[in-house]
């Protein structure tokens, strides 16, 4: 459907419910114009404080401590103009302790201010103050009253930030004269008591100290090389006792079974396997392979187990004596560096114990000479800090040490904030119309019903002939004139009704 088809079916429908319309712009209006007139007023004033503020702590204590350097200032003086010392005085400046309210009345004002007042940082040195209320006046005097507290409250707070560092370094001062004192007796008596006490008496320690590290070490090394040739002979020793008890007892056995055979051999050249000498050797010739099997089990059953089978044979074995005597030697060598390593480190210890004793005096005199200098430097430096302490001290107390002003005061607020009087009546006056005639086009746009002949070409798509239209009759012709006369009437009084209450509002009859 095209925008003129809508705004001519839209303009038909307005004029058949051209009384619910006029209903509809009177009953906006009367809603609206009450609603205007109980709106609450709500006035702005702020002022802006300018703050150069150089921290009397932090000069005073440079290169002794380190300050906060602080950014938010707005915070800070919302911690401070939030507090219940200056709300106490703004309640009592704008009127509201006349009717002398309890403690919890007190707090749920303060709740409201701090809601109305907001505190900002407008440059790194500019804060800005605004505060809202529905009286003009009062909200110019409480923005004035709370830039005058801030910047009282903040000069009090910085003279007394200036003798509280005057008071710390003046105490600090006085400790430290003490320690000073003390360490200058110390020393006077560690002096008299330790004559000897002198700086270059511990050469020979270090040289001795020297000798017997290197002892050690020497040592150390010769006793690894004589426990990797422990057990290089042990082992040798283990394989060579396996090697011979194999051979010794296993070739006995083995040339008794040769005699034997040789001897089955002869006696079956002259007889049959029964006669009772060749069963009795082939009985013999099968025990000593039993006893081969069962010994070479044995050996490695011992082996399987990290044991060694030795025999008399092996024993007097001259390989074997051989290699167990450079076993023996090699243990006692062991023991032998063992005890020499033992004995050097006990001279060792002795060595720094006798350093400790030498060294003793001298980092005792050392320690207390830097203890005095200590004392003495911070001590000078608090007395120099002290004295710029008490000149920042009377600095501000005389009020210079502390840059604080008005930037831009408070001006008083002529016209309130936020939605007027006019404002309702304007928007009464649109809205009459813009809502009825909103809600018409919501209804035609549900209602399917055709009201036009175009629509029966656009969607049938079929040839419209010929349109009826209605045809008033004179009766119905003077009934809607009369209507439209009373209608007119009603929305002029509805204009006529809002000019008088904007009259009567400007001129605070009303």
């Amino acid at each position: 459907m095209l925008p003129e088809q809508q705004l001519k079916i839209l303009v038909n429908e307005a004029f058949h419910y051209r009384k619910a319309m006029v209903a509809a712009f009177i009953a906006v209006n009367f809603v609206l114009l009450p609603v205007g007139l109980m709106w609450p007023k709500a006035y702005t004033a702020s002022t802006s404080i300018l703050v150069e503020d150089k921290r009397v702590i932090q000069p005073l204590m440079a290169g002794a401590a380190v300050a906060t350097d602080v950014q938010d200032r707005g915070r800070l003086a919302r911690e401070v103009i939030y507090g219940r010392k200056i709300m106490n005085q703004i309640l009592e400046h704008g009127g509201w302790l006349k009717k002398n309210p309890s403690l919890s009345e007190q707090d749920k004002i303060i709740d409201k201010l701090i809601k109305r007042t907001t505190i900002t940082n407008v440059g790194r040195d500019i804060i800005k103050i605004e505060y809202k209320d529905d009286d003009a006046d009062r909200t110019y005097q409480i923005t004035q009253k709370l830039a005058e507290l801030f910047i009282s409250e903040s000069l009090g707070a910085k003279a007394a930030e200036s003798q509280s560092a005057y008071d710390f370094i003046n105490k600090q001062a006085d400790e430290y004269h003490d320690k000073l004192v003390k360490a200058e007796d110390q020393l006077k008596e560690f002096r008299s008591a330790n004559l000897d006490a002198r700086p270059g008496s511990d050469a020979d320690v270090s040289t001795r100290l020297n000798q017997l590290q290197q002892r050690i070490e020497q040592s150390t090394q010769d006793m690894r090389e004589a426990d990797v040739k422990r057990a290089a002979l042990e082992k040798q020793l283990s394989g060579e006792a396996e090697v011979a008890t194999a051979l010794s007892r296993e070739g006995q056995f083995r040339s008794r079974i040769a005699e034997l055979q040789a001897r089955l051999e002869t006696l079956q050249l002259s007889y049959h396997d029964t006669y009772p000498d060749i069963v009795q050797i082939k009985h013999q010739i099968e025990d000593l392979n039993q006893a081969i099997a069962e010994d070479q089990q044995r050996r490695a059953e011992a082996k399987a187990a990290g044991r060694v089978i030795v025999n008399d044979s092996v024993i007097n074995n001259p390989m074997y004596q051989q290699l167990k005597h450079d076993l023996s030697q090699t243990k006692i060598t062991i023991e032998m560096l063992s005890a020499r390593i033992a004995e050097a480190r006990r001279e060792l210890a002795e060595e720094l114990e006798r350093g400790k004793r030498v060294h003793g005096g001298e980092a005792t005199l050392a320690e207390l000479t830097r203890d005095y200098t200590v004392n003495r430097d911070i001590y000078q430096d608090l007395l120099r800090r002290r004295e710029n302490a008490r000149v920042s001290m009377n600095l501000d107390k005389d009020k210079q040490g502390l840059t604080i002003k008005i930037q831009e005061p408070a001006v008083f607020p002529r016209e309130p904030n936020g939605l007027r009087f006019l404002h309702f009546i304007i928007g009464g006056l649109v809205l009459g119309v813009v809502l009825p005639l909103g809600l018409l086009y919501a209804k035609l746009y549900v209602d399917p019903r055709i009201r036009l002949g175009t629509m029966i070409t656009d969607k049938r798509k079929v040839q419209l002939l010929a349109v009826v239209p209605h045809m008033w009759s004179p009766a119905e012709t003077q009934v809607v004139r009369r209507e439209a006369e009373w209608l007119s009437l009603a929305v002029s009084g509805v204009f006529l009704v809002a000019a008088l209450i904007a009259m009567l509002r400007f001129t605070k009859v009303i």
